[in-house]
């Protein structure tokens, strides 16, 4: 598949985001003379619905995809929109000016739906950049949907109960209050954390839906930031704070995705690596280790970690052999820039290592390897203990 989101693009797209914000705030009055508030409950419930609608788009297809590939993020992601997805739903429903729903509808009641639904939101996407997938024996999916209901049961009936009880958060004609201020740069912050997580993965993986979510968390960002300085629940900054939400969503289903259609073409890709006997690995560099970027085969298997478990993750760490840093002999095969071969020990295993240093399309370094398992071949010396790199005899440089 060819990748349609680039870095470039990325940058751009944040770019003119930020500049059409300052545009709209420098040229405020001027836009006003074109613009009707008495249209905007119709306008904003055609954004809401966009984002209702790619909510429950990601819902439904994570729970359908969850019973091919048991991915504990993808429930967690089906979760999350099926959440927020139903609270922006009350948030629309209540809006100032729309029909009477269980109780009237209200700024205050619309306002503190939408604040739900955003540290909800940031909360549990936050958790998805960070928490590594795992796979699930069980179906989850039941308790999935009535967790979600009951948490979003559980949020209305607290709104619409005690609305009249609860803070403040916006005083129409004078604009937000210090408190759905506070509450809004809280979420502002959180936003910004998964921006820092996801562009970190890019630079680990380099893989597309990383960006896709790092320009999300951009737009959602802003999003927050403009909803801390409207007037009115009718003006202009709200209803572009409105638009940049929609386009944060988009951008999720696009990650989204994108990161299910690479897991749908992996095994077509990966299965004769996957039966290989032994392992195939490329490395990056980050700071002092070489951590996998990539690492398939059935050795793997027995090591108890899966390619998408070994990302990011030290070679050290996956084969911790006997007195040898397998990170040592990354920086020798980088130094000399020669193809290196050498034997280690690992539990009752003889493996017969390659290294390969390379250069990646990024043009960055990056270290080629095989492991196969020799211990079929060559008789193992349970007492020898392997010494560094620097020492070691079994070294073979390939010239």
């Amino acid at each position: 598949m060819n990748s349609k989101m680039t870095e470039t693009k990325f940058l751009l797209y944040t770019v003119n985001a930020i500049l059409l914000l300052m545009l709209v705030r420098i040229f405020l009055s001027q836009i006003y003379t074109i613009y009707d508030p008495k249209n905007y409950v119709g306008i904003h419930s055609m954004l809401e619905i966009i984002c209702i609608a790619v909510s429950f788009t990601i819902f439904l297809f994570g729970l359908k995809k969850f019973s091919t590939n048991r991915s504990l993020r993808l429930l967690l992601l089906a979760f999350t929109f099926l959440t927020v997805g139903i609270i922006d739903l009350f948030h629309t429903l209540s809006y100032n000016g729309m029909p009477f729903f269980i109780t009237a509808s209200s700024v205050q009641k619309a306002t503190w739906f939408w604040i739900c639904a955003r540290f909800i939101q940031s909360i549990l996407m936050l958790m998805i950049i960070l928490l590594p997938d795992k796979k699930i024996k069980k179906d989850y999916r039941a308790l999935t949907v009535i967790l979600g209901l009951i948490l979003t049961g559980s949020v209305g009936y607290i709104i619409i109960s005690y609305e009249k009880v609860l803070p403040l958060l916006v005083i129409e004609g004078k604009g937000t209050t210090l408190l759905k201020n506070g509450m809004e740069y809280g979420v502002s912050f959180i936003m910004f954390i998964s921006l820092m997580a996801a562009l970190y993965q890019y630079y680990l993986d380099n893989k597309e839906d990383k960006l896709y979510f790092g320009l999300a968390f951009v737009f959602l960002l802003l999003t927050e930031l403009i909803f801390t300085i409207y007037q009115s629940v009718f003006d202009l900054d709200n209803f572009l704070g409105h638009v940049y939400k929609v386009f944060g969503f988009y951008f999720i289903l696009k990650g989204f995705y994108f990161s299910e259609h690479e897991t749908e073409e992996k095994p077509i890709e990966s299965n004769t690596l996957s039966d290989h006997p032994g392992l195939f690995f490329t490395l990056k560099r980050i700071g002092k280790q070489f951590v996998c970027t990539n690492i398939d085969g059935e050795l793997l298997k027995e090591l108890h970690y899966s390619p998408m478990q070994s990302s990011g993750v030290s070679i050290s760490n996956i084969l911790p052999a006997l007195d040898v840093s397998l990170n040592d002999y990354c920086h020798l095969a980088n130094k000399i820039k020669e193809n290196i071969t050498f034997k280690i020990e690992y539990q009752d295993k003889l493996l017969l290592i390659t290294m390969k240093p390379a250069v990646d399309e990024m043009g960055q370094d990056v270290i080629l390897g095989t492991v196969m398992d020799m211990s079929g071949i060559f008789p193992r010396r349970s007492n020898r203990k392997l010494a560094r790199p620097e020492n070691n005899k079994s070294v073979k440089i390939v010239m």
